[in-house]
Protein backbone atom coordinates (compact mmCIF):
# COMPACT_ATOMS: atom_id res chain seq x y z
CA UNK A 1 0.00 0.00 0.00
CA UNK A 2 2.74 2.52 0.87
CA UNK A 3 4.43 2.01 -2.51
CA UNK A 4 1.54 3.42 -4.56
CA UNK A 5 1.77 7.08 -5.59
CA UNK A 6 -1.97 7.42 -4.94
CA UNK A 7 -1.61 6.84 -1.20
CA UNK A 8 -2.41 9.80 1.04
CA UNK A 9 -0.51 9.72 4.33
CA UNK A 10 -1.01 11.95 7.36
CA UNK A 11 2.11 12.13 9.54
CA UNK A 12 2.35 14.00 12.85
CA UNK A 13 4.89 16.80 12.88
CA UNK A 14 8.19 15.45 14.15
CA UNK A 15 9.81 18.70 15.34
CA UNK A 16 9.07 17.85 18.99
CA UNK A 17 10.78 14.50 18.53
CA UNK A 18 13.85 16.21 17.10
CA UNK A 19 13.90 18.56 20.09
CA UNK A 20 13.66 15.53 22.41
CA UNK A 21 16.53 13.88 20.52
CA UNK A 22 18.76 16.92 21.05
CA UNK A 23 17.96 16.97 24.79
CA UNK A 24 18.67 13.24 25.13
CA UNK A 25 21.98 13.55 23.28
CA UNK A 26 23.06 16.48 25.46
CA UNK A 27 22.26 14.74 28.75
CA UNK A 28 23.85 11.48 27.57
CA UNK A 29 27.00 13.40 26.62
CA UNK A 30 27.00 15.06 30.04
CA UNK A 31 26.79 11.62 31.64
CA UNK A 32 29.78 10.45 29.59
CA UNK A 33 31.77 13.57 30.56
CA UNK A 34 31.00 12.99 34.26
CA UNK A 35 32.25 9.40 33.96
CA UNK A 36 35.40 10.39 32.06
CA UNK A 37 36.36 13.20 34.46
CA UNK A 38 36.04 11.24 37.70
CA UNK A 39 35.18 7.56 37.17
CA UNK A 40 36.32 6.51 40.65
CA UNK A 41 34.00 8.73 42.69
CA UNK A 42 30.80 6.92 43.65
CA UNK A 43 28.46 9.88 43.12
CA UNK A 44 29.91 10.61 39.67
CA UNK A 45 29.61 6.94 38.74
CA UNK A 46 25.95 6.85 39.80
CA UNK A 47 25.05 10.15 38.09
CA UNK A 48 26.95 9.32 34.89
CA UNK A 49 25.51 5.82 34.51
CA UNK A 50 22.01 7.08 35.37
CA UNK A 51 22.21 9.85 32.75
CA UNK A 52 23.50 7.47 30.08
CA UNK A 53 20.90 4.84 30.94
CA UNK A 54 17.92 7.15 31.26
CA UNK A 55 18.59 9.61 28.44
CA UNK A 56 20.69 7.38 26.17
CA UNK A 57 18.94 4.03 26.33
CA UNK A 58 15.50 5.12 27.55
CA UNK A 59 15.35 8.23 25.40
CA UNK A 60 16.53 6.32 22.33
CA UNK A 61 13.93 3.60 22.82
CA UNK A 62 11.18 6.18 23.33
CA UNK A 63 12.20 8.20 20.28
CA UNK A 64 12.22 5.16 17.98
CA UNK A 65 8.75 4.10 19.15
CA UNK A 66 7.28 7.57 18.79
CA UNK A 67 8.88 8.11 15.36
CA UNK A 68 7.36 4.85 14.08
CA UNK A 69 3.93 5.75 15.46
CA UNK A 70 3.85 9.25 13.97
CA UNK A 71 1.85 8.12 10.92
CA UNK A 72 -1.77 8.78 11.88
CA UNK A 73 -3.84 7.94 8.76
CA UNK A 74 -3.17 6.30 5.42
CA UNK A 75 -5.79 6.53 2.66
CA UNK A 76 -5.69 4.49 -0.56
CA UNK A 77 -8.12 3.01 -3.10
CA UNK A 78 -9.52 0.56 -0.55
CA UNK A 79 -10.15 2.93 2.34
CA UNK A 80 -8.57 4.56 5.36
CA UNK A 81 -6.14 2.78 7.68
CA UNK A 82 -5.83 4.28 11.14
CA UNK A 83 -2.54 3.53 12.85
CA UNK A 84 -3.02 1.34 15.94
CA UNK A 85 -6.77 1.14 15.33
CA UNK A 86 -8.15 -0.47 12.19
CA UNK A 87 -9.20 -0.12 8.59
CA UNK A 88 -12.29 1.62 7.20
CA UNK A 89 -13.38 0.73 3.66
CA UNK A 90 -14.62 3.69 1.63
CA UNK A 91 -18.07 2.06 1.47
CA UNK A 92 -18.31 2.41 5.26
CA UNK A 93 -17.35 6.12 5.28
CA UNK A 94 -20.50 8.22 5.44
CA UNK A 95 -19.00 11.68 5.79
CA UNK A 96 -15.66 13.43 6.22
CA UNK A 97 -15.58 16.91 7.67
CA UNK A 98 -14.25 19.33 10.25
CA UNK A 99 -15.25 19.65 13.89
CA UNK A 100 -14.15 22.19 16.46
CA UNK A 101 -11.51 19.64 17.53
CA UNK A 102 -10.16 18.57 14.14
CA UNK A 103 -10.82 16.13 11.29
CA UNK A 104 -14.00 14.08 11.69
CA UNK A 105 -15.00 10.79 10.06
CA UNK A 106 -18.56 9.47 10.31
CA UNK A 107 -19.11 5.78 9.61
CA UNK A 108 -22.11 4.09 8.01
CA UNK A 109 -21.25 0.73 9.59
CA UNK A 110 -18.87 -0.18 12.39
CA UNK A 111 -18.43 -3.90 11.58
CA UNK A 112 -15.37 -3.82 9.30
CA UNK A 113 -13.59 -1.18 11.34
CA UNK A 114 -14.14 -3.00 14.63
CA UNK A 115 -13.15 -6.38 13.14
CA UNK A 116 -9.82 -4.94 11.95
CA UNK A 117 -9.02 -3.21 15.26
CA UNK A 118 -6.25 -4.92 17.22
CA UNK A 119 -7.14 -6.67 20.46
CA UNK A 120 -7.31 -4.35 23.41
CA UNK A 121 -8.29 -1.24 21.45
CA UNK A 122 -10.68 1.20 23.08
CA UNK A 123 -13.07 1.23 20.11
CA UNK A 124 -16.41 -0.52 20.48
CA UNK A 125 -19.76 0.12 18.84
CA UNK A 126 -20.93 1.76 22.07
CA UNK A 127 -17.88 4.02 22.32
CA UNK A 128 -18.22 5.07 18.67
CA UNK A 129 -21.91 5.95 19.16
CA UNK A 130 -21.00 7.95 22.28
CA UNK A 131 -18.26 9.75 20.35
CA UNK A 132 -20.78 10.64 17.65
CA UNK A 133 -22.95 12.51 20.13
CA UNK A 134 -19.91 14.28 21.60
CA UNK A 135 -18.16 15.16 18.33
CA UNK A 136 -20.73 16.97 16.18
CA UNK A 137 -21.95 13.74 14.57
CA UNK A 138 -18.53 12.21 13.81
CA UNK A 139 -17.48 8.81 15.14
CA UNK A 140 -13.74 9.41 14.87
CA UNK A 141 -12.02 12.75 15.39
CA UNK A 142 -8.31 13.50 14.88
CA UNK A 143 -6.82 16.69 16.30
CA UNK A 144 -5.29 18.96 13.67
CA UNK A 145 -1.96 18.97 15.57
CA UNK A 146 -1.68 15.22 14.87
CA UNK A 147 -2.32 15.57 11.14
CA UNK A 148 0.49 17.93 10.22
CA UNK A 149 -1.95 20.26 8.44
CA UNK A 150 -5.14 22.20 9.22
CA UNK A 151 -8.24 20.03 9.69
CA UNK A 152 -10.05 21.66 6.75
CA UNK A 153 -7.17 20.89 4.42
CA UNK A 154 -6.98 17.31 5.72
CA UNK A 155 -10.72 16.84 5.12
CA UNK A 156 -10.42 18.19 1.55
CA UNK A 157 -7.43 15.94 0.86
CA UNK A 158 -9.31 12.87 2.12
CA UNK A 159 -12.40 13.79 0.06
CA UNK A 160 -10.26 14.13 -3.06
CA UNK A 161 -8.60 10.78 -2.34
CA UNK A 162 -11.97 9.05 -1.93
CA UNK A 163 -12.89 7.10 -5.06
CA UNK A 164 -16.00 8.24 -6.93
CA UNK A 165 -19.00 6.16 -6.01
Amino acid sequence: MADSPDVLTFVSPRRNLIFLLVICVLFTAMGVVVLVLAPTKTLNLIVGVAAIGFFGAGGGYSLVRQWRRSTVLVADDEGIRITDAGRIPWADVDRIGVTSDGLGIRLRRYDTFLSTCPAGTEHTATSLRAARTRNSGYDLVFAARLLGRPAGEAARDLQRRRPAA
